[in-house]
């Protein structure tokens, strides 16, 4: 594996926060794109990048390497005065390049024909990849077709949505495709755009966040999906529907400055969610809405172009590229345990949907525009998303936070993607399964028999709000062994979870702090004492050091319930890496048991910072702890002053009391700062 190695200087004059300029955009484009001309078939319509074959087989794989490569291609054709350039000394001839493969990959009589559409294939996601790079690069690749090339690539175009398209962000695709065959003049069918602008509609959540199909599936989808297609017919076709465009503006806007609470102080984002082999692609709204020039998006440009530019740079200062020089296989190295089913070797090239910021010409505004710091550079930051079920939070050490309490997916498989309680920019997840399990980072897991273990899916979401969230879930889906429900508060980079179990049969239960990881060594683990006359129970730590000055530390520790504590340690004591990012890493953890048809309260409390703070020093952040079984609640002193009370659902009904004051029924969550100030989370009415 190896980085992008640039030679453009960082310029801090003209970028004060990241240092990236435009010119550092062309640069990685160019140094992304060469290697694509050496792994391209004869007449370039097929790349043939290393990896696994998807389920839609070779030559929708082999198109889809071409297509995803056009991604970044047609922006910088749309914003450059030449048809290609010089790269160490060769030249590259970009619009030369897609003229050839697409007129062969459209061409029925041609070896290298991308075959004929048919329901369900990947060709339709990528059909509208390759027609908004048409109309990008009209000028050179276009307009320079005969009239019967036209109507050859026309009509490919049109055959892909004749077929079944699946009722999720897919639908998308066919009002894309449908909007530049309307603008180059072709058939098309305006039907079809209007119906399926109308069924995504209905994916809507609020907040600027939808969720793809009828479940839950909320993640980066809404970045290259959703919004990144919005935005396209908003350019391709929103003066016809001019309320309907400004409305899509607004969510793209709304959508962007909430996204910018999940960018971390150096460009790190939470590893969440399927797909995170697209890295950057999050970035894909940004250049079209900065395109579509909208009234308002004018006054968030400092905070985009710091998006932006430390987005890219956190990818592309590490090891993300093979030895070919190809976008690898994983989130910063390859890793093939977080791969989908429909992964193949050209699929990370949906990354380069970051690259439409390149049809800005360098004298937009937008390039010149001070970047503006981020929520997690300003201190400690917040933000609740009720609709997506998120709350964000940034600590002292810039590094963000994710609790979630209602984003899954439908199948089982992507549960560690989705569903552990927290995804953290310095504790990327465990991706790798050993004997049939996952590891028990930032999850609750519960066990029949030891060996199979499973963990939160489909769950009702109770609460999201600033203090946190809580939800409700069986406790196994096929085999029903009874229902929990955990509350969590989230405070900067500390996270405390109120899990009360309600089993039918007796379970073995396991709880991790963050996976802890390193690419130099293993982490140390590192054990603390019982306090037990504070309420508090034995804590563990995983810490991984950077350098003599700061170190990630993942802490766990019983606040109440638990019996046992386990130094961290390699899962399941393999000498294969299970870490999405890092090569090496540690959970540490907690365990117990339940009994048959007896309830039980558990208390957590989990850690995962990055500084000079010690493991010691996060240990006793909390001051005392108190968990009552009877009255259903756990009562918090902070070592700053702070008071919290956390309640199960159950025990909510009632009225409670924290430091002299009355909680109100209801109330999950209570907290009283050092100040006076009451802050509260209250279930949701059904």
């Amino acid at each position: 594996m190896k980085k992008l190695e640039l030679s453009t200087p960082c310029d801090f004059t003209e970028s004060a926060i990241s240092g990236w300029t435009r010119k550092h955009w062309e640069e990685s484009f160019m140094r992304l794109w060469a290697p694509l001309t050496r792994s391209a078939s004869a007449h370039k319509a097929r790349q043939y990048i290393p990896g696994p074959r998807s389920h839609h087989g070779q030559v929708a794989d082999e198109l889809e390497g071409f297509t995803r490569s056009f991604i970044m291609a047609a922006p910088w054709l749309s914003g450059s005065t030449a048809d290609g350039f010089e790269l160490d000394g060769i030249q590259y001839d970009v619009a030369g390049f897609y003229r050839s493969g697409i007129l062969a990959g459209t061409d029925p009589a041609n070896p290298e024909y991308w075959g004929n559409p048919v329901d369900y294939a990947q060709h339709l996601v990528e059909m509208a990849s390759l027609s908004w790079g048409l109309w990008q690069s009209r000028d050179r690749i276009w307009e320079r077709f005969s009239e019967a090339e036209r109507r050859q690539v026309a009509s490919y175009l049109l055959a892909c949505t004749k077929v079944q398209y699946h009722a999720n962000n897919w639908l998308l695709f066919n009002v894309v495709t449908n909007a530049v065959l309307k603008r180059f003049g072709m058939p098309y069918s305006q039907e079809q755009l209007d119906r399926n602008l109308v069924f995504c509609e209905s994916m809507y959540l609020g907040e600027g966040w939808y969720q793809d199909g009828n479940v839950p599936r909320i993640d980066y989808y809404n970045a290259w999906a959703f919004h990144y297609y919005y935005l396209i017919w908003v350019l391709l076709d929103g003066s016809s529907k001019p309320e309907i465009a400004e409305k899509h503006l607004q969510r793209a806007e709304e959508f962007l400055t909430n996204f910018s609470y999940l960018m971390a102080s150096d460009g790190g984002t939470p590893c969440f969610g399927r797909s995170e082999i697209y890295r950057f692609a999050f970035l894909a709204p940004i250049g079209l809405l900065t395109q579509a020039d909208s009234k308002s998006t004018g006054g968030l440009y400092g905070t985009l172009r710091t998006m932006a530019n430390l987005g890219l740079k956190w990818f592309l200062t590490k090891p993300v590229l093979s030895s070919a020089g190809h976008l690898s296989l994983g989130y910063v190295g390859a890793c093939a345990d977080m791969l989908e089913h429909y992964s193949c070797g050209g699929s990370p090239y949906w990354a380069a949907k970051a690259f439409n910021l390149l049809a800005l010409p360098a004298e937009h505004p937008f390039w010149h525009s001070a970047e503006a710091p981020l929520p997690s550079q300003s201190g400690s930051s917040l933000k609740a998303l009720p609709a997506a079920g998120f709350t964000i939070t940034a600590g002292q050490d810039g590094q963000t936070l994710l609790l979630n309490h209602k984003a899954r997916h439908d199948k089982a498989e992507y549960n560690d993607k989705y569903t552990k309680f927290a995804y953290a920019s310095a504790f990327p997840y465990q991706a790798r399964h050993i004997y049939g399990n996952s590891d028990c980072d930032a999850i609750l897991q519960f066990s029949a028999d030891g060996t199979a273990w499973h963990q939160r899916w489909t769950m009702r979401t109770l609460a999201c709000g600033e203090l946190g969230g809580a939800s409700v879930y069986p406790l196994h889906e096929a085999d029903p062994e009874g229902q929990a429900s955990t509350v969590s508060l989230i405070l900067g980079s500390l996270i405390i979870h109120l899990h009360h179990l309600q089993p039918t049969k007796t379970l073995q239960l396991r709880e991790g702090g963050f996976a802890c990881g390193s690419d130099l060594s293993q982490p140390l683990a590192r054990s603390f004492p019982l306090q037990a006359e504070h309420g508090l129970g034995p804590a563990e730590a995983a810490i991984a050091a950077d350098n003599c000055d700061t170190s990630r530390i993942s802490l766990i520790r019983s606040l109440g319930g638990w019996t046992s504590s386990h130094a961290a340690g390699s899962f399941a004591e393999d000498r294969v890496g299970a870490n999405v990012r890092y090569r090496f890493s540690a959970v540490p953890r907690l365990e117990t048991h339940t009994r048959p048809g007896q309830p039980l309260l558990l208390a957590t409390l989990l850690i995962g910072h990055s500084g000079t703070d010690s493991a010691g020093q996060l240990a006793s952040s909390i001051a005392s702890a108190a968990l009552q079984t009877d009255r259903g609640e756990l009562s918090l002193r902070f070592a700053d002053g702070t008071q919290a009370l956390l309640r199960i659902p159950e025990a909510a009904g009632n009225s409670a009391k924290l430091a002299g004051r009355t909680i109100e029924p209801g109330t999950l969550i209570a907290l009283i700062k050092k100040n006076g100030d009451l802050q509260s989370l209250t279930a949701r009415k059904n």
